[in-house]
C-alpha cells in the first residue's frame, strides 16, 4: 500500500527541451514535498538538454537530479528506462515542457494514499501559449477548449472523479510492474493506452483537479498541425490493438476527412445547392466556434478559427493516413 513515507521519483522523458527543462527543475526544487529523486531520460536531444541539466545540478545540490540515456526517441521506451533506472516506490510523471505547481508531488502522493495501490491519478493542465504571439495565444485558447480538446476532464477542469485518462501520471511502481510498463511499439499515446490497460485490467485513473501543472502549447500552426497528425495516426494504431479504445467523441474527428472528400467532389461532380449547402456546414461550424473561443478567451478570431481548423483536420487527416514509417511522422516528443 502506497503510504506518505515511500520514496517518489520523478521521471522526466524529454528530448530536446534545453527551453523548459531549467525552469522545471527550479519547480521541483521549490515543491512542499521535494521528490527523492529525479530521473531525466534524455531520449537523443541534439539541442544541449543534458548539458543544461548537468549545469543546473552543479549550481542546485539541494535536489538529487540523474541523466540516463533513453533508448529510442519515444516516449514510452523512455518512461520504461527512467523507472528501471529508480527503485522507488512511486513513479509522479511529468515532462520537459510543463511546469509543475508547488504542490504536485504532495497532492500526487496524498491523492494516492486515498486511491490506494490500485489507481494512477493525474490533475489538471493549465495551458499556456508556447510563445508570445497572437497565434501561439490562439492555439492555447483553442486546446483548452472542448471544441479543440473534445472534453476531457484534464483540460476542463471540474470536480475529482474516475475518468478515462490523465496527463503523465503519478503511480506505484507495482502497478507498472503488473501492466509490463509502458507499451513501446507506439510513439505517441502512450499514456493513454497506458490507462486504458491499466483500467482494463481492474484499476482506476483518478482525475483530482488539486494536481496542477502549467503545460506549454504549440506556439505555430505548423507545431499544431504536425502535433495532431501524429495523434490521429497513432490513435488509429491503437484502435488495431483494441478496437475498445475508441472514445464516442473521436468518432466526429474521425469522419471529418471523408466527409470534407466528399462534399467537395459533390460540389465539383453535381453542382447544386443541395451540395453547396452540405459542402459549407463544416466551414461555418469552425467558424463559428472560432469566434465562440476567441469571445470567451480573447485571442484573435481569426487565429482562433485557424487553430481550431488545424486541430480538427490534422487529427481526421492523420487517423487515415496510410504512411507507415514513423520517420515521415515527425517527432514522438512534444506529443500532446
Amino acid at each position: 500500500m502506497i503510504g506518505p513515507t515511500d520514496q517518489v521519483a520523478f521521471v522526466v522523458p524529454c528530448r530536446n527541451e534545453a527551453r523548459f527543462i531549467g525552469g522545471l527543475l527550479d519547480a521541483l526544487t521549490a515543491q512542499t514535498r521535494p521528490p527523492d529523486e529525479v530521473v531525466i531520460v534524455d531520449d537523443g536531444s541534439t539541442d544541449g538538454t543534458a548539458a543544461v541539466v548537468e549545469e543546473w545540478t552543479r549550481e542546485h545540490l539541494e535536489l538529487v537530479v540523474r541523466v540516463v540515456p533513453g533508448p529510442a526517441r519515444r516516449p514510452a521506451g523512455a518512461m520504461n528506462a527512467g523507472i528501471r533506472a529508480t527503485n522507488a516506490e512511486t513513479i509522479v510523471r511529468c515532462d520537459g515542457h510543463s511546469l509543475p505547481a508547488p504542490d504536485y508531488v504532495d497532492q500526487c502522493v496524498r491523492t494516492l494514499v486515498t486511491a490506494g495501490n490500485n489507481a494512477i491519478v493525474g490533475g489538471l493542465w493549465e495551458v499556456s501559449p508556447g510563445a508570445d504571439s497572437t497565434m501561439a495565444a490562439a492555439v492555447a485558447a483553442v486546446v483548452s477548449h472542448p471544441l479543440g480538446s473534445g472534453g476531457a476532464a484534464y483540460r476542463q477542469g471540474g470536480a475529482g472523479r474516475d475518468v478515462e485518462t490523465v496527463p503523465f501520471g503519478a503511480y506505484p511502481r507495482s502497478l507498472w510492474e503488473a501492466l509490463k510498463g509502458y507499451d513501446e511499439t507506439l510513439a505517441v499515446n502512450e499514456d493513454f493506452d497506458f490507462n486504458y490497460r491499466a483500467r482494463r485490467a481492474g484499476y482506476r485513473v483518478v482525475f483530482d483537479p488539486a494536481i496542477r501543472a502549467a503545460y506549454f502549447a504549440r506556439p505555430t500552426l505548423g507545431a499544431l498541425k504536425r502535433q495532431y497528425r501524429r495523434y490521429g495516426f497513432w490513435k488509429r494504431q491503437m484502435l488495431r490493438k483494441d478496437s475498445r479504445a475508441l472514445h464516442r467523441r473521436q468518432i466526429p474527428a474521425i469522419l471529418l476527412a471523408p466527409w470534407l472528400v466528399l462534399t467537395v467532389l459533390a460540389v465539383l461532380l453535381v453542382p447544386g445547392l443541395a451540395q453547396a449547402a452540405l459542402a459549407l456546414i463544416y466551414p461555418l461550424g469552425v467558424a463559428a466556434g472560432g469566434l465562440w473561443i476567441s469571445v470567451v478567451r480573447g485571442v484573435n478570431p481569426i487565429a482562433a478559427i485557424l487553430a481550431l481548423a488545424t486541430v480538427h483536420i490534422a487529427w481526421s487527416a492523420g487517423f487515415w493516413s496510410r504512411v507507415r514509417p514513423y520517420a515521415n511522422m515527425g517527432s514522438a516528443f512534444h506529443d500532446r
